[in-house]
């Protein structure tokens, strides 16, 4: 007797965001429970581990990049922002090819506009003395917070719609993470309080996410 074998889901792979559930994806039965893990799975399955690894490279790099000031502490910061410049890059290609909705793209681009952000970033730690890494540094970092702040509005949106309460949550805290990101590039000396509220907004979206064992995100 043959064994199915069992297809794993590529780590390139990810559902499309969307404003509104695609009626395919409406379930027949009432069962509330039922529902809400519906739900739970196609948030996950659009936000998978990939996705959510980059994240948390970002954050690490903001971090590092406010915290780092002086060698070598300064050289170990550039190279994480390097880093994470590359893969976020890489993760907003992956959008852009792969996206099947104008959301994909906006998620896309906000990844493009950070991976410009953090090379930058990487630069001045390496090369302090170069003035013009602001000039690319700043616009990038409003258009990341933009993507973000729009893209929470259409998960709120839609949370709201669906009465789906993790998507409620996941918008919200995508329009707190990144109004502080803006809030920050704005006001520099807030950035402490903005990456205490990115930090809080992340762990909220990671825990609702959780981890998914059939490999969706």
């Amino acid at each position: 007797m043959m064994v199915p074998m069992k297809v794993e889901r590529s780590a390139w792979e990810f559902a499309p965001r969307r404003w509104i559930s695609p009626p395919s994806s409406q379930l027949e039965t009432p069962d509330p429970d039922r529902l809400k893990q519906h739900q739970l799975d196609q948030l996950r399955a659009e936000h998978p581990w990939m996705s959510r690894s980059v994240e948390v490279m970002q954050m690490g790099s903001w971090v590092a990049h406010e915290q780092s000031k002086a060698a070598p502490w300064s050289q170990a910061s550039a190279a994480l922002s390097g880093v994470t410049a590359v893969a976020s890059a890489v993760w907003g290609v992956n959008k852009l090819a792969r996206g099947q909705s104008g959301l994909d793209r906006v998620e896309g681009l906000g990844h493009l506009a950070l991976a410009a952000d953090y090379s930058m970033c990487s630069l001045q730690q390496l090369r302090p003395e170069l003035d013009w890494t602001n000039s690319v540094a700043t616009p990038s970092s409003y258009l990341a917070a933009s993507c973000e702040v729009f893209l929470g509005c259409a998960d709120l949106v839609r949370g709201l719609k669906e009465d789906d309460h993790p998507r409620q949550w996941t918008g919200m805290a995508s329009i707190a993470s990144g109004t502080a990101l803006a809030v920050s590039t704005f006001v520099p000396g807030a950035s402490g309080l903005a990456q205490a509220a990115v930090l809080m907004s992340m762990a909220v979206r990671q825990s609702l996410l959780g981890y998914d064992r059939k490999g969706a995100g």
